[in-house]
């Protein structure tokens, strides 16, 4: 994946389905990018988006996450590409140390289970399909260890606040997979509170308050992008999903998909694969390797034990099975998670509920090895010959690991094989429309994602945000190629008056331009010879202003646009700006966040460094 042929500057290609979901995500990254660097401001607002859109609050957009430095300092390809090898690495040292100190197997064990994790397929059948975000999850192991590992009350704080600054830096864009963690976290909770109550022992309150603590910082520090991009979504008439998932790709459709999900790779045919087997897609893809598959049904026996510290992990593994077979399953339990919120929202639950089954599965695939090993030491008496015995069982499981992590490579490739030249920019700004039903020359197909990169409005209707755009474009590419001139086209910016909109048809008095559109500063130039009304081709949206010039109320009503008034001159210029209706309040809470992370980090007492100090 690191490849210098495949970091490239754009990914673009003719496979629209594997591509351009990870364009989804490069163009916002590209005019973050562009903003911080070039033009010194955040990217709070897009003029280039379907007429304008409030970047920032896209719930695909992470300029408030750190993991955007990653972007801004190597590109945005090369940077998401950077961004997926840490969360991998995080999740996959996470995992080590999960099983190490929380559940207790041996280091080989962990060791073991870790790789698997790793070298799985479920990441780069991910990476495929392009959905960036859902990628981001393999992570959740490091902060699962942080809120699980036990000792003293200031290092369990310190691991807390640490998961918490993980956790946020994540959630900026982790979208609908947030809530899964944290029914993942209720579940685990409530059985080892199980598990606890059975053995005589209280409720795990610890543990419950270290969740809490975990879950408000990363909502706290995260309220800058979280409050405003409700905003966004409520603005945009944003509603849950009213029809229930039954598409082939949003459940398992019963045991033999399931199968085939463990062992197969994506395959070239949509409904079967090549042997007529039910077909995979890339969300359903789990495919551990075969180690963690063969350590996994040995070390069932164990963790069936209530006592075995792994029982709970079980209890996680079967629910979200049973989740992942939706309306397929004896009792459909996703109709009763679609009450809470942003469930409802999930067209394909499977994506999200999939992955905590190759969680549990590693796991107990840890608890297979680590009871192979106890085998060993009980029946080999020579000490010499037991770590021996475990390193060849060891490299024998890595040996059958190898078919797996060579599909991984290949798909890892496959996702970033088209570099393409940057289209040539316009001469003239004017935004450029695509309809729905476009499709034909890929080229075309991309241009919702590249235009941004040549600084041309694009307007187009979102998949994922039911926002429609009220500006026009100059022209429409059709589903062909063909070029279809907007008749209701002024311009970037064009005048208008009182008069006008109530049917004067006399020439307007005057002309207006868009300099230049930069993030959310917008530069007009008009030219009047009365007071007119400047209109710009742009959304009307909460929180513009444009200096001292009242905005126009009647545009805003009639057309949906951002519009002032203008005093009578030539040669005058105004500048727009946009300000976030709720973001001096995510700051506010976001303060608040750092404050709790000063207070509850387990700063060292001068008593005991001066202690130190003399010993």
């Amino acid at each position: 994946m690191y490849a210098p042929a495949h970091a490239t500057s754009s990914i673009v290609g003719t496979d629209s389905y594997r591509t351009h979901d990870w364009l989804e995500v490069a163009k916002l990254d590209h005019y973050a990018r562009k903003a911080i660097r070039d033009w010194g401001t955040l990217p709070l607002w897009n003029p280039l988006l379907a007429g304008g859109q409030p970047q920032f609050a896209h719930p695909s957009d992470g300029s408030l996450s750190p993991l955007i430095l990653s972007s801004i300092a190597f590109g945005e390809t090369l940077g998401m590409k950077i961004n997926i090898g840490l969360v991998s690495l995080f999740g996959t040292l996470g995992l080590f140390v999960l099983l190490r100190f929380a559940i207790s197997v041996s280091t080989a064990a962990a060791l073991v289970a870790s790789v698997g994790y790793a070298w799985s397929g479920w990441l780069p059948a991910r990476v495929a399909v392009g959905f960036y975000e859902s990628c981001l999850v393999v992570a959740w192991p490091a902060i699962l260890a942080l809120w699980l590992l036990p000792g003293p009350a200031r290092a369990m704080r310190r691991r807390w606040t640490l998961g918490g600054l993980l956790l946020w830096a994540l959630a900026i864009q982790l979208q609908l997979a947030l809530p899964v963690l944290v029914l993942l976290m209720g579940i685990l909770w409530l059985a080892t509170a199980v598990q606890q109550k059975l053995a005589g022992e209280g409720l795990p309150g610890t543990l419950a308050l270290g969740g809490l603590v975990i879950l408000s910082l990363a909502f706290l520090l995260g309220a800058p992008k979280f409050l405003p991009m409700l905003d966004f979504l409520g603005e945009a008439e944003f509603r849950e999903t009213t029809d229930y998932p039954l598409h082939p790709d949003a459940w398992y459709l019963d045991l033999k998909q399931l199968w085939f999900a463990l062992f197969h790779h994506v395959p070239e045919f949509p409904l079967v694969d090549k042997d007529g087997n039910p077909r995979i897609q890339e969300y359903m893809t789990l495919q551990p390797t075969a180690g963690v598959l063969l350590f996994a049904l040995i070390g069932l026996p164990r963790v069936l034990r209530r006592s075995h510290p792994a029982w709970p992990w079980t209890l996680v593994t079967l629910a979200f099975v049973w989740l992942s077979f939706g309306p397929h399953a004896p009792l459909d339990a996703f109709r009763a998670l679609r009450e809470l919120p942003l469930f409802a929202s999930m067209r394909g639950p499977l994506r999200y509920f999939n992955y905590p089954v190759l969680l549990g599965l590693c796991i107990v695939a840890a608890v297979g090895f680590d009871g192979i090993e106890d085998w060993l030491k009980k029946s080999l008496g020579n000490k010499a010959i037991t770590p021996r015995a475990l390193a060849a069982v060891a490299f024998l499981a890595i040996l059958a690991s190898l078919p797996v992590s060579l599909d991984s490579r290949n798909l890892y490739r496959s996702s970033f094989l088209y570099p393409i030249d940057d289209l040539p920019p316009q001469e003239q700004l004017a935004s450029e429309g695509l309809r729905q039903d476009f499709s034909g020359d890929h080229l075309l197909n991309l241009r919702t994602y590249v235009n941004v990169r040549r600084g041309v409005p694009t307007i187009y209707t979102p998949e994922d945000i039911p926002l429609k755009p009220k500006a026009a474009p100059a022209h429409w590419l059709g589903a062909t190629g063909e070029v279809e001139v907007e008749p209701e086209y002024r311009g970037e910016a064009w005048v208008t008056t009182e008069n006008h909109l109530a049917g004067d048809e006399r020439p307007v008095p005057g002309r207006a331009e868009v300099i230049h559109y930069r993030a959310q500063e917008i530069l007009i130039r008009h030219d009047l010879d009365e007071p007119a009304i400047v209109v710009v081709n742009q959304n009307s949206w909460p929180g513009w202003t444009c200096g001292d010039r009242p905005l126009s109320s009647a545009i805003h009503e009639m057309h949906g646009l951002l519009a002032f008034e203008a005093p009578q001159g030539s040669g005058g210029q105004t500048t727009c700006s946009w300000h976030p209706r709720r973001l001096k309040l995510g700051l506010g809470l976001c303060s608040l966040g750092l404050l709790s992370l000063g207070l509850l980090w387990p700063w060292r007492r001068k008593e005991a460094r001066k202690g130190a100090d003399d010993a």
